[in-house]
Order: C-alpha cells, then structure tokens, then sequence
C-alpha cells in the first residue's frame, strides 16, 4: 500500500544528494562490437509540483525494438554522438522535443542488457526545475508519460512472467495507469527503487 500523499517527500537539492553517491559520472566511449550494440536514455526528473516525476514514453508499433512497450526516451549510439551522454541528450530532444543542458545531468545509473534486443543501456540521469512544454514528438512515441516517481517506484512487483520466459529469476515490473512497465527499463526504475529505499513501501 502506498504512503505517499501530497506533502514534499524530496526537492531537487534532496533527490540529488541522495542519488548522486551512486551515479557513475566517467566519460563513455563505447568500443566498436558486432556483437552488441550500444544505446542511452534519459531519465528526467522534474519538480514543477514538488515532489519528483520522472517523463517516460509508450513507443508506437512503427519502431523495430520493443514497439508498444514503455520505455525511457533514448535511442542508439550513432558515430557523430562521439561519447553515450550525446546518445541520450539527442534522443530526448529528437523523441520529445526536450533539450537538456549538460549540467542537469547528473551521471548515469548501473548499464543495463535488453532481455530481447543485445543492447547495453546507459541510464543518463537529469533533474530539471520544471516540466517543459512539450510541442511535438516524432514517430517512434504514441504519448508521453509524466508519472509520480515514488507512487511508481511503489508499484514494484515481480515479473513472474518474464522470469519463468527467460529463465532469470528477481525481475521487476511496475504499473502506471494500468501500463504495465518491465524489461531494462523496470530493472532502471528499480535501480532507482533501491536508492529511495527508505520512503518506499513494496
């Protein structure tokens, strides 16, 4: 059951002395591989009603990897990116329009595999004031998705569906409005359930 109400849990200033101890803050070059591909998102973490949320997307049937799930704005590594932050600060602004400067980001969570796809995925955090206006969005997101961190994080459950499918036992999985969230992207969202441990009840 849920204890979160509308009283300020966590400003910017809190979120980001509690996160950023864990946060890996080196430069990335990802090295040339057939045999895995490399990719970046974006968490970003607004406080435009004081408590945080964190923006996520629902990408259309129209992209090849992981159409119709839910996922963090980002994308793969491309050579004019140079190093993976670049991945994640093109992919947010080309998906959503949202630009972010480099000093909002933060450093990026543990690297995480797509069960489906051989990605590595770097997981780039960003805190912001305020949610920005979003005016467009291209092809690959059907909506966009600006949800509550800790009543997600509290959502928390496991995936005993993609545990018995792929054989790996403690996968996560969280609910937002009836959208079911599993994949890297939970296994990201429980990164961070760990670190906001302590006002969290699943």
């Amino acid at each position: 059951m849920s204890t979160y109400d509308d009283s300020p849990l966590y400003n910017g200033k809190l979120v980001k002395d509690l996160i950023y101890p864990f946060l890996h803050k080196k430069v990335v070059l990802p090295s040339s591989s057939k045999q895995i591909k490399f990719a970046a998102v974006m968490i970003t973490i607004h406080f435009t009603n004081s408590n945080p949320h964190v923006i996520l997307i629902k990408r259309t049937n129209l992209v090849k990897n992981h159409a119709r799930e839910i996922s963090f704005p980002g994308g793969n590594f491309i050579e004019n990116d140079v190093e993976m932050l670049e991945t994640a600060v093109r992919e947010l602004n080309e998906e959503i329009g949202i630009k972010i400067a480099r000093k909002q980001v933060v450093g990026y969570l543990d690297t995480e595999r797509t069960l489906t796809s051989r990605y590595i995925i770097y997981p780039y955090v960003a805190l912001i004031d305020r949610m920005p206006k979003i005016t467009s969005t291209n092809y690959e997101v059907e909506k966009i998705i600006d949800a509550p961190l800790i009543p997600l994080l509290e959502t928390r459950e496991k995936d005993v569906m993609h545990q018995k499918q792929y054989s790996i036992p403690n996968l996560p999985k969280f609910t937002y409005k009836n959208e079911i969230i599993w994949g890297a992207t939970a296994r990201i969202l429980d990164q961070l359930a760990k670190l906001f441990s302590r006002k969290i009840n699943y």
